[in-house]
């Protein structure tokens, strides 16, 4: 690996005989590596900008980087580097090769960190290796890869909410990363490859084919589609018309859960199920735009295993399609999302996802298990009080019991996590998020709170009864029809405060120093438990004390860790 980084360097160390476009990558079909916080800086031009489509992320750049002004941007913040090494370190990519028409960038990446927090743990680390390459052939093509190696020693809760999610074959499965090996006695040793190509043939259509995560939405959470679970392999393909853009996604999932595969032996790989998302989105007036979702989670079970080929027809509306198929041949969602601008830098949104519907029932106020949505609503405000570069937002979520979940095998998740809220169901949410940034200096303050109903364990698994705020849980073990209420069974109260100051070395590549603290207090009923997944034992409960954890180092923000649960 040595060699091949020191023939890559070498060879990149001239620029063809050619002027030497500075930024190549922002008229590149790339995607955006989406981070809430890098976002916050250039997202103002995005929303101002005439007939935008704002929900779907990551953003493309060639779609947006003329708006968002990125070509200003990072040239505003270059150091006057002569030398090679100042260079690579304050300005560009670590190698960085121009053709006649193509382009190639390179770079070796780290993600370290060290803290202290008040827990068993005591001493976290974060100890990650990146290696990302991008580029672009002709006008038309792009790619990326990216792999990386991590080993890590996380704070209490982490660590205990890792455990609760053990598969029989791992140490257990890291938030929005995936399956881990031991490292250590408390520690992880994980690995991720994300990588893509993204095809641009005209003005209406870009297609892509990678292993990633996508987001759909304007707030900080989505419960459409999030970016809260480890990567997956997808297709998407994204048609803009007028004002009209719609965006097709399919997606092939994991479930580790081995209870559901009746041959033991064939545990060793995890069984296979598939995510199919569409999204419309309509900007009906510059002040309004409205979207419309439809998500159905299949596994196809006892066919052929594959994808159902009716699956692949773009055309919206795939519900009557999952009824068709049979009772549990899947589950499917659908939902409606609102942006409006008020004032000049200001806007509202919303998300509503509708999972059942029974019309004699959804008005009635006798606590139907089947009436399963979920709500959002949430603010922007972009240079707030006049102040340039600081961005505030607002944010409200109810999730109720039962949402998302289904028999096992159809749960809207992925590889043991949610594909939408993290926090599953049976929940309400506040959030309140303050993001500054001036030249290469950023602050970012985040507080969540709310209150979340878990099940309780017991000794007899016939006896167990799902209070709806674990997906994975099939919700035919509910205890009744009727006289289900949000936050019913094991109250946690939970209170997350995040402040984190950076300081961005390299607008190449997002490269940053940064130090941060977290403070956290998390109060149930009872000690959580991993319930209803096999198996249900693991030994482990999730931890119900305060958290107070302090951390400094050095990361390439190139994704969104979520620490909020």
């Amino acid at each position: 690996m040595k060699k091949l980084l020191s023939i890559i360097i070498l060879s990149a160390g001239f620029v063809q005989a050619q002027e030497k476009q500075e930024f190549p990558e922002h008229s590149s079909q790339l995607r955006i590596p989406f981070n809430h916080n890098n976002y916050s800086v250039f997202e103002k031009g995005i929303y101002e900008a005439e007939n935008s489509h704002t929900s779907i992320k990551p953003y493309i750049y060639n779609v947006v980087s003329k708006d968002a002004g990125l070509d200003a941007y990072k040239s505003s913040l270059f150091k006057s580097k002569k030398s090679w090494g100042g260079r690579k370190l304050w300005n560009e990519h670590l190698a960085e090769i121009r053709g006649n028409d193509y382009w190639v960038n390179l770079d070796a990446l780290l993600d370290v960190g060290i803290g202290k927090e008040n827990g068993n743990i005591g001493t976290t680390i974060n100890n990650t290796r990146i290696l990302k390459i991008e580029g672009q052939l002709g006008k038309k093509l792009s790619f990326s890869a990216s792999a990386f190696e991590t080993q890590a020693k996380f704070p209490q809760y982490i660590y205990e909410y890792i455990k609760i999610q053990q598969p029989e074959d791992g140490a257990g499965i890291i938030p929005g990363r995936g399956k881990a090996k031991g490292f250590g006695e408390t520690g992880f040793d994980y690995g991720i490859s994300t990588g893509y190509i993204s095809y641009t043939p005209n003005k209406f259509f870009n297609v892509q084919f990678g292993h990633g995560q996508n987001f759909i939405g304007d707030g900080y959470r989505s419960l459409f589609l999030s970016d809260v679970a480890a990567p997956s392999t997808y297709a998407k393909l994204t048609t803009t018309v007028g004002k009209v853009q719609y965006t097709n996604i399919w997606t092939w999932l994991r479930d580790f859960n081995s209870s559901i595969d009746n041959d033991p032996a064939n545990n060793a790989a995890h069984k296979r199920k598939y995510g199919v998302f569409h999204h419309l989105s309509w900007n009906v007036i510059p002040e309004l735009n409205l979207g419309f979702f439809e998500g159905i989670i299949s596994d196809n079970s006892g066919t052929s295993g594959s994808m159902q080929a009716e699956y692949f027809n773009p055309i919206i509306f795939y519900k009557n399609i999952e009824f068709a198929n049979g009772e549990d041949a899947g589950s499917g969602v659908v939902g409606m999302d609102a942006k409006v601008k008020i004032g000049k830098n200001n806007y509202v949104y919303s998300q509503f996802l509708l999972d059942e519907f029974s019309a004699d029932e959804f008005f009635k106020s006798d606590g139907y298990w089947g009436n399963k949505y979920a709500l959002q609503l949430g603010a922007k405000f972009f240079d707030a009080f006049k102040v340039e570069g600081l961005m505030l937002q607002a944010e409200y979520n109810k999730v109720k019991p039962f949402t998302y979940s289904h028999e096992e095998q159809h749960n809207y998740a992925h590889f043991g996590q949610s594909l939408a809220h993290l926090w599953g169901a049976n929940f309400w949410e506040a959030i309140f998020i303050a993001r500054y940034n001036k030249n290469r200096w950023g602050v970012n303050t985040k507080l969540v709170l709310g209150q979340k109903g878990f099940d309780f364990d017991v000794a007899d698994d016939v006896n167990q009864i799902s209070y709806g705020g674990n997906i994975f849980v099939d919700s035919g073990n509910r205890s009744e029809d009727y006289n289900q209420k949000n936050k019913q069974g094991n109250l946690a109260d939970i209170l997350n405060v995040d402040v984190e100051v950076s300081y961005l070395v390299n607008p190449s590549n997002n490269l940053k120093v940064y130090s941060a603290v977290l403070l956290r207090n998390f109060s149930s009923d009872s000690a959580i438990t991993r319930v209803g997944i096999a198996p249900e034992s693991t030994g482990f409960t999730f931890n119900t004390e305060n958290t107070q954890w302090f951390t400094v180092g050095v990361k390439a923000d190139l994704f969104n860790n979520y620490r909020d649960f």
